[in-house]
């Protein structure tokens, strides 16, 4: 697969023309997403069956466990999963990163094989495998529909579409010109302001993944009797441990959404932010046993404060370190930062969100339009307080 992605197409002459090199990118590009999906649908299918394998208290065959990797495949794209009268959209997102990845080495392989160096054929190679991947995840999801989980194949293409193409492009920018490079062929001020607001998320998206770890940390005995509740063997426990680590990221944003203030929801009617907890009894999910319960600490109160000013100090150093001192230009690249953080915090926070069953689960995660209003808010003020002196010091 990978020398049918690098061999670079045929031509009897020493030169090939436009028409046939792009009509060479998008059949690789179709046999790159064949490969995304049968490598990543394997990969599940056998965890799967090895789980379904070992569980003595299965009912069910091996036609229904092989559907249930498809669904769990689904899942991870967001493909909302429709089950009786209830409908789960939440997208495991380590397993989404998971798949994007191959999604983006594929890509890679195949822009570097092409000679790729421009944005336009970084975009091409991101359509040319988003578009077949989109393709496949419908057939995926006519696969995968039983009773009672009916994925939509229109949903399933539309959701292949974003994740394949978005997946694709960044692996293509990635194995080709870079993305400091890319970054820095768009006009100076843009480009940094891009950089500045991604590092402000970034930093506060592991933040929130290193105080998710501790807190389940000082929680390890409820997670464990968690665990024990639902009586899992040594392969279940394994799986629930794995559906754990698959989970976290999105319990990272959650917890980004607790940091700057709006807070999260483990079900409707729910609630819990830094001044304080209302969530009733929730499932026994061992991830779960790191929720707070009441008001947040002083300590953490002064931590999501600190974070805060870090993550628009952050954003306001790299903002202004390549010299510039205008007043004015430093004003524009602070607020372009801080409107670039809060729409990639609302976009992963909505991905991170979403129905999680019946009931009261049909809303679980926080409010993606208040922690991106927010946290742009926030990091505009303070990347202002900082970015203006240190451009004046520097001057």
């Amino acid at each position: 697969m990978t020398e049918l992605l690098t061999r670079p197409p045929a031509a009897t002459t020493s030169t090939v023309s436009a028409t046939s090199s792009a009509g060479s990118v998008w059949w690789r590009g179709c046999l790159a997403a064949v490969w995304a999906v049968a490598l990543g649908l394997a990969i599940l299918v056998v965890l799967v069956l090895v789980v379904w394998a070992t569980d003595s208290r299965s009912g069910a065959g091996a036609g229904q466990a092989i559907r249930f990797a498809l669904q769990l495949w689904l899942a991870a794209h967001k493909v909302p999963l429709h089950v009786g009268a209830a409908t789960i959209a939440l997208a495991p997102l380590g397993l989404t990163l998971a798949l994007s990845f191959l999604i983006a080495r594929a890509a890679a392989v195949l822009a570097r094989g092409h000679d790729v160096d421009g944005i336009g054929g970084i975009l091409t190679v991101g359509a040319a495998v988003g578009v077949p991947y989109a393709v496949l995840a419908a057939f995926v999801a006519a696969a995968a529909t039983g009773p009672p989980v009916r994925p939509s194949p229109v949903a399933a293409m539309g959701c292949g579409l974003v994740v394949g193409c978005v997946a694709a492009t960044w692996g293509a920018a990635r194995g080709t010109i870079g993305m400091a490079a890319l970054l820095q062929s768009l006009p100076r001020g843009a480009g940094r302001s891009l950089a500045a607001g991604a590092m402000a998320v970034g930093l506060l998206f592991t933040a929130g993944m290193v105080l998710d770890l501790a807190s389940l940390g000082v929680h390890a005995r409820t997670a464990a009797n968690l665990s024990d509740a639902l009586g899992t063997g040594v392969v279940g426990g394994f799986a629930l441990l794995l559906a754990d680590a698959l989970l976290l990221p999105n319990a990272a944003l959650a917890t980004v959404g607790y940091l700057s203030g709006p807070g999260f929801a483990v079900g409707t009617g729910t609630s819990v932010s830094l001044a304080g907890s209302h969530v009733g009894s929730v499932p026994a999910f061992p991830l779960l046993a790191a929720l707070p319960h009441g008001p947040a600490p002083l300590l953490v109160r002064l931590l999501a404060i600190v974070l805060l000013l870090l993550a628009g100090g952050l954003a306001a150093w790299w903002v202004v370190r390549d010299g510039e001192t205008a007043p004015a230009a430093i004003l524009s690249r602070v607020l372009g930062a801080a409107g670039f953080a809060g729409a990639l915090a609302a976009l992963f926070v909505a991905a991170a969100a979403g129905p999680a069953g019946p009931g009261r689960m049909a809303a679980v995660g926080a409010s993606a339009w208040q922690v991106g209003l927010v946290l742009a808010g926030e990091i505009a003020f303070v990347a202002t307080l900082v970015a203006l002196p240190l451009s004046w010091r520097r001057g």
